[in-house]
């Protein structure tokens, strides 16, 4: 299912050559070989958040928020493992990317929380545990409501 907005579930990371993403800039966010189909997805979107998962990259424990928004750039999932080598701890790599262009990234100890997420949209209580490749998708009342309160943060 097509969904304009998604929200994009990312690991913690602790060092910011894990994640060097800057407000007005481009990057790409990353699928794993197996997720094709749901790169497809995103990279059709219109504009997406970011959440932080629990699960870590370094040794700390992610914030769980939403941390970023953007918008979609590129015509579609790309294979960018020749500029781009991600892999995690666990030894799945993350060839497929779609480009973005952020316009607003929060330090993820500043971001949404889970629980003002479901204030927000108690649609996506049941959505966090098992977002499929992690995406969610989102209406765009949701993206809007999301959207306004990750302002205020800072």
């Amino acid at each position: 299912m097509h969904h304009p907005y998604y929200i994009k579930m990312v690991y913690g990371s602790s060092s910011h050559a894990d994640r060097p993403w800057r407000e007005g800039k481009e990057d790409y966010l990353h699928f794993r070989e197996e997720q094709q189909l749901l790169c497809n997805h995103f990279g059709d979107a219109t504009g997406f958040l970011v959440y932080e998962t629990k699960h870590s990259r370094g040794g700390s424990d992610g914030s769980q928020t939403i941390f970023a928004r953007g918008s979609i750039e590129s015509l579609g999932c790309e294979n960018v493992w020749a500029e781009q080598q991600i892999e995690d701890d666990y030894g799945n790599r993350y060839p497929l990317g779609v480009k973005v262009r952020f316009d607003k990234i929060v330090s993820p100890d500043k971001g949404l929380t889970r629980e003002q997420v479901y204030q927000l949209c108690p649609r996506l209580k049941n959505h966090f545990g098992q977002a499929k490749g992690g995406l969610i998708g989102i209406t765009l009342e949701e993206f809007k409501a999301l959207s306004a309160a990750l302002d205020k943060c800072d």
